[in-house]
């Protein structure tokens, strides 16, 4: 008797434990992107929903191998150089003008990051389909939502001006780890068509910083189908580089952007903000190797302590706020990061890659890390990857026929 209430209790707490699951992936991968187009403060209500109901299915009914997972996540040298950049942006709170701005900016990146890293060592060996399809179709219900948002701003509803682009930026960032959960499972036409759905939605935006980023992620993704080992290592080098080299690269951009458009009078100048980079990182060279402390650039920006035009942008503020030693630890964290993408499954490994470096695109361009919509989307493209990778797909079903043989 005993054994049986064991049991139903076990059973009790399974059926429990895939509900709440079922329930965490549907608000992270569907309900959360979609509400980001509407409303920001709906994602940041859904999100940490979404990762405690993960987090309480896991402790209803623990995966096995769990405190493994999470050791091998930990004990990864990306996770160390990531972890001695966020031990480096600690210590510059000593100096940085904005100390208890920058304490809540990396206590709110820190948590993310643990629960997250929890999340993904939580999920269950094998991943639903059903759970793992979610991903796709949140993305497919993302390009709805700016569809429907759009087409209310033609009919002249008051909307946020700045939703569609949100919106284009979840798109982008949660492309990859929905294709590569559908390559996971062997559906190669759904993924092809909603690689195109989610390029021409992108095109119709015209966020130019989206659009960059969506097309390397296209490029990376077939370079790495044809040579994964390759484009991992090339890869590797040359995000590394552009991230160690970036106080020289951008005095080269800014007068090679000055010269070209300086003679064609009908394009707009853009050199101007890469100017207004490079006097920001090299108006005071002393800085450059401690940096002027965490969270320097965005509140200097929005104190009126810097110039309007300084650009807003994740690898552009390592440099500012954290120095030398911070773009090198970035760096580094860069090259192990692609190095280990190059020894993934290669099924998912070109999907993989593609999302790392469309995601090191927007750090480039347009996304810093004060942006916690940006760092939510990437907190659940992780999710996603970690979903992706735990999945198994079966060719095919053995017949009745077969059966009856063995």
């Amino acid at each position: 008797m005993a054994q049986f209430w064991r049991s139903t209790e076990q059973d009790a707490a399974a059926d429990a434990a895939r509900l709440l699951s079922r329930v965490g992936y549907a608000v992270l991968a569907v309900a959360a992107p979609s509400a980001l187009v509407l409303s920001t403060r709906a994602t940041f209500i859904l999100f940490p929903i979404g990762f405690a109901l993960l987090l309480a299915a896991a402790a209803l009914d623990p995966a096995a191998g769990f405190v493994e997972r999470l050791r091998s996540i930990v004990a990864s040298r990306v996770a160390w150089a990531t972890l001695a950049l966020f031990a480096w942006a600690t210590l510059s709170l000593l100096w940085t003008p904005f100390p208890i701005a920058g304490a809540q900016l990396l206590l709110k990146l820190g948590a993310i990051a643990l629960a997250t890293a929890l999340v993904i060592a939580s999920a269950p060996e094998r991943m639903r389909a059903t759970d793992l399809y979610l991903f796709p179709i949140g993305v497919a219900l993302v390009m709805a939502t700016i569809f429907c948002v759009w087409f209310a701003a033609q009919q002249g509803v008051s909307v946020d001006p700045g939703s569609v682009e949100i919106g284009g930026v979840a798109l982008t960032v949660l492309l990859y780890p929905a294709l590569a959960g559908l390559a996971a499972r062997g559906r190669m036409g759904y993924a092809r068509a909603l690689a195109m759905l989610a390029l021409a939605s992108v095109y119709a935006i015209g966020s130019p910083a989206t659009a960059a980023a969506m097309i390397v992620g296209f490029a990376v993704l077939s370079f790495a189908i044809a040579d994964m080992r390759r484009t991992a290592r090339e890869l590797s080098w040359l995000a590394a580089g552009l991230m160690a080299t970036l106080p020289l690269v951008l005095p080269i951009a800014s007068s090679l952007s000055h010269f070209a458009f300086h003679k064609a009078a009908n394009l707009p100048a853009p050199y101007s903000t890469l100017a207004a980079a490079t006097k920001l990182i090299l108006h005071d060279r002393a800085r450059l190797i401690t940096g002027h402390g965490v969270d320097a650039v965005v509140r200097g920006v929005d104190a009126g302590l810097l110039p309007a035009l300084s650009p807003r942008a994740a690898a552009l503020e390592i440099w500012y706020d954290l120095g030398i030693v911070g773009a090198l630890a970035a760096a580094i964290a860069v090259w192990l990061g692609f190095r280990a993408i190059g020894e993934s499954a290669p099924r998912l490994a070109p999907y993989l890659a593609a999302t790392f470096a469309c995601d090191l695109a927007f750090a480039f361009l347009s996304e810093d890390f004060a942006q916690m919509t940006w760092v939510t989307l990437l907190a659940i493209s992780a999710v996603a990857v970690g979903a992706a990778a735990r999945s198994q797909y079966r060719t095919t079903r053995p017949s009745a026929a077969h059966l009856a043989r063995l």
